[in-house]
């Protein structure tokens, strides 16, 4: 029969058993945070579009503040979901962009939807350079659909 004493963790054990559940914990925190922040960029995305589906193609409205403070927050959320996917900086996208600005919102919705679709597939685990290359697109969009 095994004494107490050996079943017991050596300290050194013990210390990476700690740190590797502060790890895994930090990994689910990302992730849960990647997931959210997704989510709110679909849900303001979709709001963008219904706010402008009523302009004409080949029309460019005139932005409000709140257009322009709900654009900055999209760029906000696609920088905060590429830097919780590893991403640094805005990327790089050499894809050409609609000239149509009604074009450029239902790109921007489709991305928004597509980024939450694939951070619902990612695991704590992985990285998608489908989420970093289309966060990089919609950074891209929001500065063109801003007048920028």
């Amino acid at each position: 029969m095994p004494s107490g004493r050996a079943l017991a963790q050596s300290p050194s054990e013990f210390e990476r058993n700690l740190e590797a559940s502060r790890q895994r914990d930090r990994e689910e925190r990302t992730l849960r945070d990647l997931r959210q922040a997704s989510q709110a960029l679909e849900t303001l995305t979709r709001r963008l579009a219904k706010r402008f589906d009523a302009v004409p193609a080949g029309t460019r409205p005139q932005l409000s503040n709140q257009d322009l403070d709900d654009f900055k927050q999209v760029e906000k959320l696609a920088r905060r979901i590429r830097e919780l996917q590893g991403g640094r900086g805005d990327g790089e996208d050499a894809h050409p962009l609609p000239d149509d600005f009604a074009a450029q919102v239902g790109l921007l919705v489709q991305l928004g939807v597509e980024v939450r679709q694939q951070s619902e597939r990612v695991s704590r685990h992985t990285v998608s350079v489908g989420i970093l290359s289309r966060t990089a697109r919609i950074l891209r969009l929001s500065r063109s659909l801003r007048g920028n």
